[in-house]
């Protein structure tokens, strides 16, 4: 069945989950999507919005009115909705909130409040729906007050326990509290609290504590342990998805920002052009090492031979290098306290695969042109190049990282750029020490 046979079965568009919606409307022709979201009902449309590819959303509030992006804000829960409200121009969010005021006055201000943190942020991701029962209370008052909650039955696992001053303090789970006797104090059902995240703290943070200790709800609190919000795994996943894709567009000197501008090649070409430059002047300035060293190559022709090998082996363990360090921040392998050891590590291993290396291509070369001293060169320069390039591979992301900027740079066109200067200037100052 087509994507536009589809839109017209209104029975099979109701019963889809939003995400196979999103799926659909992306696919089929755009004249047929004011039809497809004429047969959905409101909380249906708001869950499609969520679902959608970013570009496809944006499009699709630029041509919905105010009220009606104020009605479907009304459907979502905060998190999200503040997603949606974030991907608005400041002056439609304004307007938007002020329809919700009139009928929603407590949600508006809730909305403007997590509108103030970054998205990347814990902050940027929390809920402030959130079930809360005083420590002080009862299994029986904490059910009757569930009953005021059941909308959102489906995300909730447990419910977070507060003291008299709304400072988190631990959780119960929600099976022992439903199979708990009555009037059993929630003081003998709580587990006391684990761990906690301030709203401030970056998203990558929040998605190692998930991973670390295995949860599906996270508290949010302020610096007096008071409870905000919570942040569920489901967001958490898209966290990690996006986090990934930034990271591989970065690598490749480009940028996620891309993923809106789908279908103008212009604005992609600008967000790229950058570090295509930086290649470029890299390109340029290794050129210019070898204008500078045409004594040393005139004289031994054989060593412009050896100018890819020399520099493809350096950026390639420079890559690998980069790569690891980044990813062991990404994951939490790596504690940026102790960031010294993993590099002497790589260090170590690019000295001995620089080692190994070395002396194969320099044998070769010996073997080939049967000069043992242009062997020696060439053997002494991968050895150099490859310890150099490892070095500066995995120093390169500690830089980064503590200039606050993202390390997965480095892993890009930055590595690969400044090894191939740095081999081409080992290999040159090699060759004209050693052949002079």
């Amino acid at each position: 069945m087509t994507a536009s046979n589809r839109v017209l079965d209104t029975a099979t568009l109701r019963s889809m989950h939003p995400a196979d919606l999103a799926k659909v409307f992306e696919e089929c022709d755009p004249s047929l999507h004011g039809e497809l979201l004429s047969r959905l009902d409101d909380e249906k449309r708001a869950d499609l919005l969520i679902h959608l590819d970013p570009m496809d959303r944006q499009q699709l509030l630029e041509q919905t009115s105010v009220r009606e992006i104020a009605e479907l804000i009304g459907e979502l829960e905060s998190d999200d909705a503040a997603d949606v409200l974030g991907d608005l121009e400041e002056d439609t969010v304004v307007r938007v909130l002020e329809v919700r005021e009139a009928s929603e006055p407590e949600e508006a201000e809730e909305l403007r409040e997590l509108l103030k943190y970054p998205k990347d942020s814990a902050g940027g991701l929390m809920q402030v729906e959130v079930a809360s029962i005083r420590q002080s209370a009862s299994s029986t008052e904490a059910i009757q007050a569930l009953r005021s909650w059941q909308d959102d039955v489906e995300n909730m696992h447990f419910i977070f326990v507060v003291d008299d001053e709304d400072r988190f303090i631990g959780t119960v789970r929600m099976a022992r509290l439903a199979l708990a006797e009555p009037h059993t104090p929630i003081a003998d059902l709580m587990e006391i609290k684990f761990v906690e995240v301030r709203p401030t703290i970056d998203q990558e943070e929040v998605a190692r504590v998930f991973a670390k200790y295995d949860i599906i709800s996270l508290a949010v609190t302020d610096e007096e342990s008071r409870l905000l919000g919570r942040i569920l795994v489901d967001d958490v996943v898209e966290v990690m998805e996006e986090e990934a894709d930034e990271d591989a567009y970065r690598m490749v000197g480009s940028d996620a920002e891309e993923l809106l501008y789908g279908d103008r090649p212009f604005k992609i070409s600008l967000i790229r052009l950058p570090w295509l430059v930086v290649n470029l002047v890299g390109g340029f300035c290794t050129g210019l090492l070898l204008w500078i060293f045409q004594a040393t190559l005139e004289e031994t022709i054989a060593l412009v031979a050896f100018v890819p090998v020399i520099t493809a082996m350096g950026g390639n363990v420079g890559s690998q290098s980069a790569m690891i360090v980044i990813r062991g921040y990404a994951t939490g392998r790596i504690d940026p306290s102790a960031v010294s050891t993993t590099v002497v590590r790589e260090g170590s291993i690019g000295l001995f695969m620089g080692l190994l290396c070395g002396g194969m291509i320099g044998l070769v070369s010996v073997a080939w042109l049967g000069d043992p001293t242009l062997g020696i060169v060439v053997g002494s320069a991968m050895f150099a190049a490859m310890s150099v390039a490892t070095a500066i591979g995995a120093l390169a992301p500690v830089a980064f990282r503590r200039l606050g900027v993202d390390p997965a740079i480095a892993a890009g066109p930055f590595v690969t750029t400044a090894n191939d200067i740095t081999g081409i200037l080992i290999y040159m100052l090699t060759a004209t020490a050693l052949l002079s």
